[in-house]
């Protein structure tokens, strides 16, 4: 009987607790749930346990396994639950983590086709480095083993029968080493939170886009994300006499650096912290209807789904000229990229948009468009449809790791 299980590998540390409840993020869960919907065969999971009681997730949840529609398992990647677990898939989806840098060999030698799933080029990963502002020689440190580890990745994406790049920075990267590589982009959109139509067609035709410009911005609050440039762009916009307000919603390590700027700088009249909405029920309405334009700070190219989300609300982005976002406006012209750590020029952006308000608009119109088609259903269908083909596959011959 031909074997018809999928097994995903994530790259994610379960919690596990007295009794039994596991910790994932809410994102995970809805995506397995998904895939489990489609896929022609059970769905099971498996990661190592995770010491912490948490992530650092903005959206962790607590969940009885027996409650899922897929199996959890929590176990190390190279015990022998694992290999059982992989002996007995159809498919392997596993991720770029050092821990399962030898399933792509493994799985080959076993006969079972191997999807590798990746999101952060080498560049993406020496940005987070250098976001972080370590000691240098802990940033060198860390650099040199990134780069081993992008070896590993090359070496994965060209024994593996699938690539699956969440975003463009991979994509591009790796297509060339696998002719069966796919770009997908990992958003929760689903088509009942896509409006008909930009808001800004309203505010525009009503009059009211003479008021003050509603910027905004959601996700962690730390530097990888850029969190402390957008107090710098609010006083670049103070500066050159934008009328504006920003609210920033999310969490993390730089809230309180940031209060403490705020009353500093005097700009707690038009910049407000909102903290972590849900996402469905507050921060996609929230977004939708009461924004004209997001700021965007992210200093490296992780293809967050924020891109994706916010041009669900049709609304337009001004961010920093990453990897992720230059290879998504390069696609769709829904966004205006500026030079990296240039709040100044994120400013001016910001400034000519506010002045030509039909502009926003058509930015927004490709946005929303753009996302219509790549929601979350089409998105995970493309995928699922692309393993799926994998199945009882005999595998290609192995690519040249030189």
């Amino acid at each position: 009987m031909q074997k018809t299980k999928l097994l995903i590998l994530p790259s994610l540390l379960f919690g596990l607790a007295p009794d039994r409840r596991v910790r994932m993020t809410e994102k995970f869960i809805s995506g397995v749930t998904m895939t489990a919907a489609r896929w022609p065969g059970p769905v099971a999971v498996l990661a190592p346990e995770d010491p912490f009681d948490a992530s650092g997730n903005l959206d962790d949840v607590w969940v009885d396994p027996a409650e899922l529609p897929f199996e959890v398992m929590v176990d190390s990647f190279d015990g022998e639950r694992a290999r059982a677990a992989i002996s007995g898939a159809a498919v392997v989806l596993g991720g770029a983590d050092h821990r399962l840098k030898h399933l792509p060999q493994l799985c080959r030698s076993l006969g079972i086709p191997y999807v590798f799933l990746t999101e952060y080029s080498l560049k993406t990963r020496w940005q987070i480095i250098d976001a972080e502002r370590l000691n240098p020689l802990v940033a060198w440190r860390r650099k040199i083993w990134a780069w081993q580890q992008e070896r590993a990745n090359i070496a994965a994406a060209k024994t593996s029968a699938a690539v699956h790049c969440n975003g463009t920075p991979t994509y591009d990267a790796y297509r060339p080493l696998n002719p069966n590589t796919l770009l997908y982009f990992d958003s929760r959109v689903e088509p009942a939170m896509l409006p008909s139509s930009p808001r800004l067609a309203a505010r525009i035709a009503s009059g009211a886009s003479a008021e003050p410009i509603r910027l905004a911005f959601s996700g962690r609050l730390n530097a990888m994300k850029g969190a402390d440039h957008l107090l710098l762009v609010a006083d670049a916009l103070r500066a050159l006499g934008v009328d504006f307000t920003l609210d920033i919603y999310g969490d993390g390590p730089l809230v309180a650096a940031m209060k403490d700027t705020m009353a500093q700088k005097g700009l707690d009249a038009q910049v407000r912290l909102g903290g972590v909405l849900d996402f469905a029920t507050e921060l996609m309405p929230r977004i939708r209807d009461t924004v004209d334009l997001f700021v965007c700070c992210h200093r490296q190219g992780d293809p967050s789904c924020t891109y994706l989300e916010t041009w669900a609300c049709g609304v337009p982005i001004v961010g920093y000229a990453n990897e992720a976002f230059e290879g998504l406006v390069r696609r769709c012209p829904a966004g205006i990229s500026v030079p990296m750590n240039d709040p100044g020029a994120m400013a001016a952006a910001v400034a000519a948009l506010a002045r030509d308000p039909h502009r926003l608009l058509e930015l927004a119109r490709h946005g929303l468009e753009f996302a219509r088609q790549h929601t979350f259903e089409r998105e995970f269908a493309a995928r699922i449809d692309h393993m799926t083909s994998l199945i009882g596959q005999g595998l290609p011959p192995e690519r040249s790791s030189t």
